[in-house]
């Protein structure tokens, strides 16, 4: 399901719930004892459904009052008893009058009470039996906030959920039934509507008759059973474009109810990349029809099983809706075919839908529009979904306030995203299609889907469902350093890091991606587990750069971005929140790597020997700064929003007051973090919490923002600038020649665990060699000093 921007608006004044928006487009809504973190218990939601099973529904339903807005019509259930001794049937209809009751042909007494229409039977039902309950009915159907039943000039159709109502199944506001997420049925339905505006319902087409009196009545039938909230009609000025498509098991027909069908045609021309696209990853379409109906609802789309309400707006001769067009028909896969148990595992059914989005990006467009839609909504999740909805919250088990929420949608494709990264396209395509094949026309939970996934692919996902989907929060891999071993293996230390997660996480398969000096590329994916992890790696060459998560396999607690630099002027590291200005370019190109790390940087008295407060976040760059480059970076502190979100926590902890914004630096993981030597700050108050930092002679390093008392010289002179240095040979073997920009007097050599190796002070001079023989292999940095000056320069020993 989806809904608008303008609707989330409304809900929001008229609720205390808060919904998330995304963009300007129209947004979505539309054996367990070995598990460690175990999902929250699921109870039955509805306890009839355990006595009673609703086997057929027919629904006969007057729709040619579209003035007076009223339905008139009575409904059937065919139903059996589960167990012995069912004494009565208890059916949901919101707002209607009731005019009789019929069981088994014969009128029967009933109450009609807080919407429950209560029958008691004249004796109790038993296994085996069958009844028929028939219902007589009338009035004006009722709307949601979102959801209901909808008068609209000659339009007349059902919106299948309420939000802001419990349960947000809403089926009983246009027929009486057993309205929750488990209770399946066929149906019939025999609608009658005024001439020119014909009726379009679940399944096939019937019947279709002339009526007196201007009337015509059309009779639908679904074969295939569905919960109360998939059932839908919708009568109105209707085109029918039919058309039949190739499926994995043959032609499947295809009846699209629209006012305007050449704009339909070009609104829905990639339809059939979206058949082929889910059926690859979930397996065969199993409905006896495509449909959608395109109605004047404004609010969004609702994925009713077979034929789909889809706003009018959306058709409009273009292909810019056609990703909510892929959303609801994802449905028929997460959603229609395998329903969520409850509402709060929502996620099973909007979240794969978001991230199905994603995977018809990918199919009709390639990597590159996957990646983008993928990136986009995990930096909104990052940012503003803890923010709008109370907190790092799991995905399984949302309160009902939070059931259409960005955690529900955005994060649920966050973590469909992350199940592929974990299983490898392979298998999570196996783990997809076995858990719709199992699951076809049935209810689930989350822990369900994690039996069926490992039952199909032979992989434990305990960890997994741990870590992304019992639990809320992110986790941050950042490499900690590397070295090249003896033999042609190199050895990478990873850290760990959280964002609002309870816990580590287990054997997270991270991919590694290794760079030479020529940027020949390799990669390689390991598991990795707990706060650090040390990995080989047999690789083809001895790499000169490490970087982790490159190709986004996973959705981790960062943003970053990757330039090949080749001439001078801005570049703009979006999303990764810093912008570089390139004054001097002495190479013809340089690689530069810009991280920004939704987490805490490194803390504690070895970290922040100087007690800064810091910021929640930092910046990790890496790259080539040759010599005689020259460049300046620009970041921005933030304390305006809410908890949590990006610097205001930092501002919390202190004051108001930005005279203490300090931008820190340090060359490397394991260094302490120490003001940056040549920044400037510019805000239009000093008071409002917001400005931008300017770092000056930029260098790779990590960087963040604090407040604490400055480590600087105060002075009216403008501030000594770095002077920059070179290595050679790099890589080196016995001996090393420094060469700077300026005199330097001391130098000091670390490697990447941040421990020192070697100091030594001498006379003022611009070049120095040492002998590093008795270096193990691997990177190191070399800090040069000098008139209260400052170099840093790296070299790779061999």
């Amino acid at each position: 399901m989806k809904y608008s921007i303008l609707f989330l608006f409304l809900a929001t004044l008229s609720q205390t719930q808060i919904f998330s928006q995304k963009n300007t487009t129209p947004q979505e809504i539309c054996a367990a004892q070995k598990k460690q973190n175990a999902p929250p218990p699921i109870f039955s939601a509805d306890p009839r459904s355990d006595s009673i099973d609703i086997l057929h529904t027919v629904i006969e339903l007057d729709l040619t009052q579209t003035a007076a807005k009223r339905i008139a019509g009575n409904c059937r259930q065919i139903f059996t008893p589960k167990l012995d001794g069912v004494p009565e049937i208890r059916l949901d209809l919101q707002a209607m009058t009731v005019d009789s009751v019929f069981l088994d042909g014969q009128k029967i007494n009933f109450s009609y009470q807080n919407s429950v229409v209560r029958t008691q039977f004249p004796a109790a039902k038993n296994l085996g039996d069958t009844s028929t309950i028939r219902v007589f009915y009338q009035g004006q159907p009722v709307t949601a906030s979102f959801g209901g039943f909808y008068f609209q000039g000659n339009y007349a159709y059902n919106i299948g959920v309420g939000i802001g109502i419990d349960p947000p199944t809403f089926g009983r506001s246009w027929f009486p039934c057993f309205d929750n997420f488990t209770e399946r049925s066929t149906f019939s339905f025999l609608i009658t509507s005024n001439l020119g505006n014909p009726s379009f319902c679940n399944g096939i087409l019937k019947n279709d008759e002339k009526l007196p009196g201007n009337r015509i009545r059309r009779t639908w039938q679904l074969d295939e059973p569905i919960p109360t909230y998939l059932a839908c009609v919708a009568s109105g000025p209707f085109l029918s474009f039919q058309k039949n498509f190739s499926g994995e098991n043959g032609l499947i027909p295809s009846d699209i109810a629209a006012p305007d069908t050449v704009k339909l045609k070009n609104s829905f021309k990639n339809l059939d990349k979206a058949l082929a696209c889910f059926e690859h990853w979930f397996g065969p379409y199993r409905w006896s029809k495509i449909g959608y109906s395109v109605v004047p609802f404004s609010g969004g789309a609702m994925e009713h099983a077979t034929n789909i309400a889809y706003p009018n707006f959306a058709v409009d001769g273009s292909t810019t809706y056609e990703s909510l067009m892929a959303h609801e028909f994802s449905h028929h896969w997460w959603g229609d075919l395998a329903t969520c148990s409850t509402a709060g595992d929502m996620w099973l059914n909007e979240g794969w839908a978001s991230y199905s989005e994603h995977l018809f990006a990918e199919w009709t467009g390639g990597k590159t529009p996957f990646l983008k839609a993928v990136d986009d909504n995990h930096l909104q999740v990052l940012q503003n979904t803890h923010v709008s909805e109370g907190g790092y919250r799991a995905v399984s088990g949302v309160p009902a306030a939070l059931t259409y929420g960005s955690h529900v949608y955005n994060k649920g494709a966050v973590v469909a995203h992350n199940l592929r990264g974990y299983l490898g396209d392979s298998l999570f395509r196996v783990a997809c299609r076995a858990a719709m094949e199992t699951t076809q026309f049935k209810d689930w939970s989350s822990a369900d889907f994690r039996e069926k996934a490992e039952a199909a692919t032979g992989k434990d996902l305990t960890d997994f469902f741990d870590d992304w989907v019992f639990a809320g929060g992110y986790s941050d891999f950042v490499l900690d350093s590397f070295q090249n071993l003896v033999g042609g293996k190199t050895r990478v230390f990873v850290k760990q890091k959280l964002r609002g997660a309870p816990h580590f996480h287990k054997n997270v398969p991270l991919e590694f991606t290794f760079l030479n000096q020529k940027h020949e590329r390799t990669s390689q994916t390991k598991i990795v587990s707990g706060e650090n992890s040390t990995v080989d790696f047999d690789l083809p060459f001895q790499p000169v750069f490490v970087f982790l998560n490159a190709s986004h396999r996973l959705n981790i607690a960062r943003a970053d971005r990757e330039m090949i630099v080749k001439t001078t002027g801005t570049k703009n590291f979006t999303p990764a929140k810093m912008e570089l200005k390139i004054n001097t370019l002495p190479a013809d190109s340089m690689l530069v790597r810009v991280e920004h790390h939704f987490a805490a940087p490194d803390d504690g008295a070895a970290a922040n020997p100087l007690n800064y407060v810091l910021t929640n976040r930092f910046w990790t760059v890496r790259g080539e700064f040759p010599a005689g480059f020259d460049g300046t970076a620009t970041v921005f502190y933030d304390g305006r929003g809410s908890v949590d979100q990006l610097d205001t926590e930092l501002f919390a902890k202190t004051s108001s007051s930005e005279d203490s914004i300090r931008l820190l630096f340090r060359p490397a993981a394991g260094q302490p973090w120490a003001e940056y030597p040549n920044y400037q700050k510019t805000g239009a108050t000093n008071t409002d919490r917001f400005g931008a930092i300017q770092a000056k002679q930029f260098r790779a390093g990590d960087y963040t923002i604090g407040k604490g008392v400055s480590t600087l010289i105060a002075t009216d002179e403008p501030q000594p600038t770095e002077f920059f240095a070179t290595t050679t040979p790099n890589p080196a073997v016995d001996f090393l020649k420094i060469t700077a920009a300026e005199n330097f007097s001391k130098l000091v050599i670390f490697n990447q665990l941040g421990q020192t190796v070697q100091e030594i002070s001498f006379s003022e001079t611009m070049e120095k060699t040492v002998a590093i023989g008795d270096f193990p292999a691997g990177q190191f940095w070399v800090i040069l000093e000098g008139e209260g000056r400052a170099a840093v320069v790296g070299f790779q020993k061999m």
